[in-house]
């Protein structure tokens, strides 16, 4: 008896019943609910990706504004500390120069900070030169008081050295002492222009 159906052709479940070789009770998902979580997963999902963006970026710059914080804290507690130490330094300073001067058997000393120079500065730091005690030494002939010495860091040839300048109650550079072996070597190579430069810089300040 015919129940309205072709033989051999292939008939198609209806919606919510298993194909042919799937175990019956599986109950397949609606189209619609697909669609839906779909329409809420587009509206949702840039939400979600521009908040942890953000968040993401906050944390970013906090950790930025942490180590700036760092940086600058331990460059003014370092100015502070060479301010306040600038005393101590300067008269260190003065002691090891006139050690070296005793060395090369030259009786002239530093006696103190030269406050009408501006004292100690960025590129050296200026003292007053007295006239040593015995006579007949190296630097005690021809010394004129009111003499001043610019302690600094003379740089030339590739490599530097502390030097002393010796300048005159005029303003002018008399002459530059080396204040080790090395500098002794490499003043005797440096070439005329170089110490001109040097002399009008020194005169200059």
């Amino acid at each position: 008896m015919s129940n309205g159906k072709k033989p051999g052709l292939p008939t198609e479940p209806a919606v919510g019943e298993p194909k042919a070789g799937e175990p019956k009770g599986q109950v397949l998902p609606q189209a619609g609910a697909s669609e839906t979580n779909d329409i809420g997963l587009m509206f949702i999902g840039p939400k979600l990706r521009s908040f942890f963006s953000s968040l993401s970026d906050s944390v970013a710059f906090m950790d930025a504004l942490k180590l700036f914080g760092w940086i600058s804290s331990i460059l003014v507690i370092g100015g502070i500390c060479w301010i306040l130490t600038q005393p101590v330094r300067d008269r260190y300073l003065m002691r090891a120069v006139n050690r070296v001067l005793e060395q090369y058997g030259d009786s002239r000393r530093l006696s103190g900070l030269a406050s009408g120079s501006g004292g100690s500065s960025i590129i050296g730091s200026w003292y007053i030169m007295i006239k040593g005690r015995q006579q007949g030494i190296s630097g005690t002939d021809n010394f004129i008081e009111g003499t001043k010495a610019f302690i600094f860091t003379f740089i030339a040839e590739g490599s530097f050295f502390p030097c002393a300048a010796v300048i005159d109650p005029m303003g002018q550079v008399k002459e530059f002492i080396p204040l080790n072996i090395h500098g002794k070597k490499i003043l005797d190579r440096i070439s005329p222009g170089i110490l001109k430069l040097y002399i009008k810089r020194i005169e200059g300040s």
